[in-house]
C-alpha cells in the first residue's frame, strides 16, 4: 500500500491553516527540527466520521493510529472537537490514550495509541470466541466504563467494532465521536442501532446505564458472533428492541444469560449500573472443572422451558438441510432461500459466483436477500468478491429487473458501473437516485461543459432531479445548481413551474438549492445588467429608469414587460417566500438577488414588489442589522443587490411604504460606499411626494413631509453629510446629489453647502482628485453653479426677495451670521480658484479641461454671481423636469 506522509510544524503563525495541539511527549519525541512527520501505512478501520491509519513516526519509529476527519464547516469541525476536548482529559488503563491532533484546511488529525491487536470484532470474525475469554474483555470493558461514568461521560456506542486491543491484549474503549457529558439525559439519537438502548430509540434520551445495555448487546456480539436481532431489517429490530423480550441462546452458561438479562432490563432505574455488575456472579466467578460444567444447568433455570424459545428470523424458514444444500436450492432457483445457513456453511466465493451466475440468467428472486444479509452480517465481504468477479457486468444484462437491486446495494460503486458499461442505459433508468448518482459520478471524470452536454441530452434528467428534491437528495440538489450554469441546459417555464410546486416552505434547504438555481440561470441569459457587481459602482442603473423623474408623463418611456419564460404568478409565488433577515444567511441573499434578477427594468414586476411591501421590509431589516458590519464580504454582497432593487422600487412607490423607503435611504446615507444609492432613493421619495402634492416645509434641523396623518423627517446634517463623506464614487454621486439640491424641498440645502467650514477645502480637493476625468469636472462644476446660485438668493443681504420664505431666511441668518462682504469672499475665493486651476502656469500632470469650451462657459458663469445680482427669480426646467432658479444680469 502506498505510505502517505504527514508533516507539521508545532509552532505556526496565525495566518496559516495548520492547526497542531500535541501531548508533551509527542512534543518531546519528535523536537529535533522542530518538525514532526507521520507516514500513513494503512488503513485500519472505518466508521461514519472518518478513516482510521496505523502512522509512524519517521523520526522516532513509534506507531500510532491517526483518526482522519474531513469537514466543510466550522461548525462540523467544533463538533469532532468535542470528541478531542473528551479523550484529552480521560486517562485510565481501558481509555484509548490520546496524543494529539492536527488540523489542517479542511481536515482534522487525531493522534491515538495504537493497539495493534485491532477490535474484538476483529477477534469474532476468526472463529468463535469462549465465555471465560469473553469475561476477560467484558471485566476490562466495565472498568472503563465505570471510569467514564464516574466522569459524567456517556460513551453512547460501546460495541465490539470500538473495543479494541493492544499488544498484551488489554481492552481499550475508542471511538468518542457521539459521546457526551451527562447533563441528566443526553437527547441526541446516536449510537448503532442494533446495540442501541430502547430508551434512546424512543427518544427519551441516553443515560449512562443506556451504556450497560449496549454493553450487554456487546456480550451476545462476542459470543455469538453477532448483536441481538442482526437477522431482523433496521425497522423490525428497532421495534424489537423497544417491544421485544431478547432470549439469549441455550448454549450459554445459566449466568451468563442472567448477565445479558440484567443488561437488558428495559426499566432504566432498575438498569444495573457498571459498579455493580463487577461484582455480577458471572464476571467474578472463576474457572470450573470441565466436569462442572455438566452440572450448571441443574443450578439454573428449569430445563423444560428450553423447549418454549422459537427463533423468528425472517430469513431462516425450515432449516433441516444443511448450507450446501441451500446453496444447491439458491442455485436452482428454488422459491425457498436460507441465507443465514449458506454464509454461514459456504464458502464466500461459492457464495458470490452463485449469485453471478444468477444475475446473467436474469434469476434475481432471491438477490436482494442475499445482499441484505451480507450487508447486515458480513460488512458486505460477498459483494466485494461479486464485484471482483463480474458481478456488475451481470446485473447489467437485464438492466430493467435488476434497476432496483443496482440503486439499493451498488450506489456507492458508480465508478464500477459506468466501467461495466451502465451509461448506455441511462436513458431508460427510471430510478432518480441511480440516475442521479451515476450523472455525479460520470460528471467527476468529465469536462464540465461536456458532461452538461452529455446530461442535457438525457429526456428523463429533469424527472430524476425534481423527485430527488422532493426526497431531499443531496446529489439532486448539486446536480440542478450545476446544470443551471450551463448554456445546453434550459430551464423553462415547466420545470419552473414543477420547481414552485415543490415543497419549499418545509425545507430551507430547497429553496436555497431553487432560488441559487434560478439566479444561476437568469444571469446566464443576460437578463440581469450584464456589468452587475457586488459593490456600488459597478453596478449601475440603466438610463431610462434611473434618470426618469416619477412626475412626467410616461408614454415615451419603454415599458418592460413581463419575463415571458416565467409562468403566471411567479412573482406572487417568490413573494410569499420572503424571509426574515435573522434566516439562513445564504438563503437571504439569494433570495434578494432573485428579486432583483426577476423585477430589473421590468415594472410590472417591479409595482407587484412594491405593493407586496415585504422586500422593503427585509431591506430595512437587513440594512439596521448588517450596517454596522458593511465591509465584510458577504454583507456588502447582499446590501448592494438589495440598494439596487430599492432603488428602482422607489420610482414605483405607494404612499404607505413612503417611510420605509426614505428609512432605506437615510440608513444608507450613514454608509459612505452606498452614499450614491442612498441619494437616488431619497431623491425619488421626494419626487413621489411632490407628484402626490403632500405639504413640504423646512425647519432649522429637519425636512418635513407631511404624508396623510404621519410627518416624515429627513435631516439636514444627513443631506450635508453626504456631501462631506468620503464618497469613493464621486463621478456617479454627484449627478444625483445635484439633482436632490435643485428640488424645491432642498431649497436651503445650498446654504448649508457652501457655508460649512470645509467647503472650499473640499472644492479644491476634489478638482485635485479628478483633474484627469473631464465628465467628472464637468458635472462639479454644474453642481458648483446650482448651489452658489442658490446661496446667493438665501443670504440676508437679499430679504426683498419674496420667494424665499421668511422660516428659511432665519434659518440661514442663524446659521450664517455672517455680512455682505464675507459672502462676497466666498463666492470670490470659488472664482478666483476657478480662474487659476486651468491657467496655462497651474496646469498640473495628467490634468484635462483647460481648452474645454463647456468648462470655460460654466466658469464664466459662475463668475458673474459677484457682479450680478437676481432681479427676479424665473424657473426654467432642466430637461429633467428639475426647477432651477435662472439669473438675469442687469
Amino acid at each position: 500500500m502506498a505510505t502517505r506522509c504527514l508533516q507539521f510544524k508545532p509552532k505556526v503563525t496565525r495566518s496559516m491553516a495548520t492547526r497542531v495541539n500535541l501531548t508533551p511527549a509527542q512534543k518531546l519525541a519528535s523536537s529535533s527540527g522542530n518538525t514532526h512527520h507521520y507516514a500513513l501505512k494503512q488503513v485500519i478501520g472505518k466508521g461514519a466520521y472518518g478513516i482510521v491509519y496505523r502512522a509512524m513516526n519517521r523520526q522516532t519509529g513509534k506507531q500510532v493510529a491517526i483518526k482522519v476527519i474531513e469537514y466543510e464547516e466550522e461548525e462540523e469541525l467544533n463538533e469532532h472537537m468535542l470528541e478531542i476536548d473528551l479523550l484529552k482529559n480521560l486517562k485510565h488503563e481501558n481509555i484509548v490514550k490520546y496524543h494529539g491532533f492536527i488540523q489542517k484546511s479542511h481536515q482534522l488529525f487525531i493522534l491515538l495509541a495504537y493497539c495493534s491487536q485491532g477490535s474484538l470484532r476483529d477477534l469474532i470474525k476468526r472463529g468463535p470466541v469462549e465465555e471465560m475469554e469473553c469475561k476477560t474483555y467484558i471485566k476490562q470493558t466495565l472498568c472503563g466504563l465505570q471510569y467514564l461514568h464516574e466522569q459524567g461521560v456517556i460513551h453512547r456506542d460501546i460495541k465490539a467494532a470500538n473495543l479494541l486491543l493492544d499488544g498484551h491484549n488489554v481492552v481499550k474503549l475508542a471511538d468518542f465521536g457521539v459521546s457526551t457529558r451527562v447533563n441528566s439525559m443526553a437527547m441526541t439519537y446516536a449510537g448503532s442501532p442494533n446495540w442501541m438502548a430502547p430508551e434512546v430509540m424512543m427518544g427519551q434520551g441516553a443515560s449512562t446505564v443506556s451504556d450497560i445495555w449496549s454493553l450487554g448487546a456487546t456480550v451476545v456480539e462476542i459470543l455469538t458472533g453477532n448483536p441481538p436481532f442482526h437477522n431482523l431489517l433496521n425497522e423490525a429490530a428497532c421495534y424489537a428492541i423497544v417491544h421485544d423480550e431478547y432470549l439469549p441462546p441455550k448454549y450459554l452458561s445459566s449466568r451468563c444469560r442472567k448477565f445479558i438479562r440484567t443488561c437488558f432490563q428495559k426499566n432504566v432505574f432498575q438498569r444495573a449500573t457498571a459498579q455493580e455488575l463487577l461484582t455480577h456472579e458471572w464476571i467474578s466467578e472463576t474457572q470450573k472443572p470441565a466436569l462442572e460444567k455438566f452440572k450448571e444447568e441443574e443450578e439454573g433455570e428449569d430445563w423444560r422451558h428450553e423447549f418454549l424459545e422459537v427463533d423468528v428470523s425472517p430469513f431462516k424458514g425450515h432449516d433441516t438441510k444443511s448450507g450446501h444444500h441451500s446453496l444447491l436450492q439458491l442455485r436452482q432457483n428454488s422459491e425457498i432461500c436460507n441465507p443465514y445457513l449458506i454464509y454461514g456453511e459456504c464458502d464466500m466465493y461459492s457464495i458470490a459466483s452463485c449469485l453471478v451466475d444468477l444475475c446473467r440468467h436474469g434469476q434475481l428472486q432471491h438477490i436482494g436477500d442475499m445482499f441484505a444479509y451480507d450487508a447486515q452480517s458480513r460488512a458486505g465481504e460477498c459483494k466485494e468478491l461479486f464485484i471482483r468477479i463480474g458481478g456488475i457486468s451481470a446485473l447489467l444484462c437485464h438492466i430493467g429487473p435488476s434497476e432496483s437491486l443496482i440503486s439499493q446495494y451498488f450506489l456507492d460503486h458508480t465508478s464500477d458501473l459506468i466501467k461495466c458499461g451502465i451509461l448506455q442505459y441511462c436513458d431508460s433508468i427510471t430510478d432518480y437516485k441511480l440516475l442521479i448518482s451515476l450523472a455525479i459520478g460520470y460528471g467527476k471524470i468529465l469536462d464540465h461543459k461536456d458532461w452538461c452536454n452529455w446530461c442535457s441530452k438525457l429526456v428523463n434528467i429533469e424527472d430524476a432531479i425534481l423527485r430527488g428534491l422532493a426526497a431531499d437528495n443531496k446529489l439532486a440538489h448539486e446536480m440542478l445548481i450545476s446544470l443551471s450554469g450551463a448554456d445546453s441546459f434550459e430551464i423553462g417555464k415547466e420545470l419552473i413551474r414543477a420547481l414552485m410546486s415543490l415543497p419549499l416552505r418545509s425545507n430551507s434547504r430547497l429553496r436555497y438549492t431553487v432560488f441559487k438555481s434560478l439566479n444561476i440561470f437568469l444571469e446566464r441569459k443576460s437578463i440581469a445588467n450584464s456589468d452587475m457587481g457586488y459593490a456600488e459602482g459597478e453596478f449601475h442603473s440603466t438610463p431610462q429608469l434611473s434618470s426618469r423623474p416619477s412626475s412626467i408623463q410616461l408614454a415615451n418611456v419603454p415599458v418592460y414587460v413581463e419575463r415571458t419564460f416565467f409562468p403566471n404568478g411567479f412573482v406572487d409565488w417568490l413573494l410569499k417566500f420572503t424571509p426574515e433577515s435573522i434566516d439562513d444567511p445564504r438563503l437571504v441573499k439569494n433570495f434578494v438577488e432573485l428579486c432583483f434578477n426577476v423585477g430589473h427594468l421590468d415594472r410590472v414586476v417591479l409595482g407587484e414588489i412594491v405593493e407586496h411591501g415585504g422586500f422593503l421590509r427585509l431591506s430595512q431589516q437587513l440594512i439596521q442589522q448588517l450596517g454596522r458590519d458593511w465591509r465584510s464580504k458577504y454583507t456588502r454582497s447582499i446590501l448592494s443587490i438589495a440598494l439596487n432593487l430599492c432603488t428602482e422600487l422607489s420610482q414605483e412607490l405607494i404612499a404607505s411604504y413612503l417611510p420605509i423607503a426614505i428609512d432605506i435611504s437615510l440608513r444608507f446615507l450613514r454608509i459612505s460606499d452606498f452614499v450614491t444609492g442612498g441619494t437616488e432613493v431619497l431623491l425619488h421619495c421626494f419626487l413621489f411626494a411632490m407628484r402626490e402634492n403632500y405639504n413640504i416645509t423646512e425647519n432649522s434641523e429637519s425636512i418635513l413631509i407631511h404624508c396623510n396623518t404621519s410627518v416624515i423627517q429627513v435631516p439636514r446634517a444627513a443631506l450635508l453629510h453626504t456631501f462631506y463623506s468620503e464618497e469613493p464614487k464621486f463621478g456617479n454621486y454627484i449627478t444625483k446629489f445635484a439633482k436632490l439640491c435643485a428640488l424645491p424641498p432642498c431649497k436651503s440645502l445650498a446654504c448649508d453647502i457652501v457655508s460649512h467650514p470645509q467647503f472650499m477645502k473640499k472644492t479644491q480637493s476634489l478638482f485635485d482628485v479628478y483633474r484627469g476625468s473631464l465628465i467628472i469636472q464637468i458635472d462639479f462644476l454644474k453642481f458648483l453653479k446650482l448651489i452658489l446660485t442658490r446661496y446667493v438668493e438665501f443670504t440676508p443681504l437679499q430679504p426683498t426677495n419674496k420667494n424665499i420664505p421668511t422660516e428659511a431666511l432665519i434659518t440661514s441668518a442663524i446659521k450664517q451670521p455672517v455680512t455682505f462682504p464675507t459672502g462676497t469672499e466666498v463666492l470670490r475665493a470659488v472664482v478666483d480658484f476657478l480662474l487659476s486651476n486651468w491657467s496655462p502656469n497651474n496646469l498640473r500632470p495628467n490634468q484635462v479641461g483647460s481648452d474645454s469650451v463647456l468648462i470655460k462657459q460654466l466658469c464664466h458663469d459662475i463668475e458673474l454671481l459677484v457682479t450680478t445680482k437676481p432681479r427676479s427669480l424665473s424657473k426654467r426646467s432642466n430637461g429633467h423636469s428639475f426647477v432651477i432658479p435662472t439669473l438675469q444680469s442687469i
